[in-house]
């Protein structure tokens, strides 16, 4: 089977790939509308999705579907989409496999700013919370390029993002400890429940925050995919293809942190999508093809994050674990694997 799937054309594979998982998404994205409390039938699914359902037949179906799920469902496969896309862009540009913002203390360093945020949001200025976590993770990306001094090196960008990481962890830790019993009464279940990376509160509100960011992130990572191909071919020979390999790190970067706030904005870290979903695509089409690897990339991270929720929510029900909870748990172990392979190497 191995040795069929090796020997289609690229084409063939690509082809193949976005239609397994498009169907995968589909039929996962199913079974998270259809159950839960009170379980769908297909028909009152159907019905109610293509607006057969008359006023005060079904109303019940109707708020569970558009008020509950569907939010939540659309959602993931959105944050998905992101950081699938966020860790192509992340890794090629930095010619890292390990690039995640997990990794990078990108993700610390917005979700520090979310706790101010929820605690002390007098201390931060009154404009958007994706602006915000966009402005930290800047920071905090560069302060772990600065201090590493070299992107070639994956143990200093490693160590460094460690070490970033464990600093505004420990920040946010200290301004929730420190914080008075009034501050922190009505918003610690809050925060728990956002660096969890849960989906549980998921509304519309979110989505309409979400989508312009993606409006914007995803069509210009689409245009830095010519880029990142001239990048994996190394500075001397980008530069010759009229590449300028600085620059176009730092758009590509910036790309990438225009797609990964919104989400840590509105659900959370959640964990290791953005490291994993394209070694999954580039072990799935066999191709290093940045425009093929940035559009299955995206499904896969769609597909992970989807099925983490709907994981989550049904497996131990009434009990609920927070779909960034099952990624770090599910995929931690191949990150593990990954990262002592690499060192290994080096």
């Amino acid at each position: 089977m191995l040795d069929y799937w090796t020997s289609l054309q690229p084409p063939t594979r690509l082809l193949f790939a976005i239609m397994l998982m498009i169907g995968l998404i589909l039929y996962i994205a199913t079974i998270n509308l259809r159950y839960g409390e009170p379980d769908l039938t297909f028909m009152q699914l159907w019905q109610t999705l293509s607006v057969e359902v008359k006023e005060g037949e079904d109303d019940l179906a109707q708020f569970i579907l558009f008020e509950v799920r569907f939010p939540r469902v659309l959602m993931s496969l959105l944050a998905g989409a992101a950081l699938g896309l966020a860790g192509v862009m992340l890794q090629g540009s930095l010619r890292n496999p390990l690039a995640d913002p997990s990794l990078l203390g990108i993700a610390q360093g917005a979700s520090f700013v979310v706790a101010m945020s929820i605690i002390y949001p007098e201390w931060l200025p009154d404009w958007p919370l994706p602006i915000l976590c966009l402005i930290a993770g800047i920071f905090t990306g560069a302060v772990v390029l600065i201090t590493c001094g070299s992107i070639r090196s994956t143990i200093r960008i490693i160590l460094a993002g460690a070490i970033i990481s464990g600093f505004f962890a420990t920040l946010s830790s200290a301004l929730i400890l420190l914080a008075p019993y009034d501050r922190i009464s009505g918003a610690i279940g809050a925060y728990l429940r956002f660096t969890a990376g849960s989906f549980s509160s998921a509304y519309w509100d979110d989505i309409y925050t979400t989508l312009p960011w993606l409006a914007v992130g995803m069509p210009a990572a689409w245009f830095c995919a010519r880029s990142l191909n001239l990048l994996q071919l190394g500075d001397e020979m980008a530069t010759g293809a009229g590449l300028n390999p600085r620059k176009a790190r730092f758009i590509m970067i910036l790309v990438a942190l225009v797609l990964i706030s919104p989400v840590i904005a509105t659900v959370g870290p959640v964990g290791f999508i953005a490291l994993f979903s394209p070694h999954l695509s580039r072990a799935f089409i066999k191709t290093g093809n940045a425009f093929h690897l940035m559009l299955v990339s995206s499904l896969a991270g769609s597909l992970l994050i989807v099925s983490a929720d709907v994981v989550g929510r049904l497996w131990l029900y009434p009990i609920e674990v927070p779909a960034g909870v099952w990624t770090i748990i599910l995929i931690g172990p191949v990150a593990i694997l990954l990262l002592s392979r690499k060192l290994k190497r080096v």
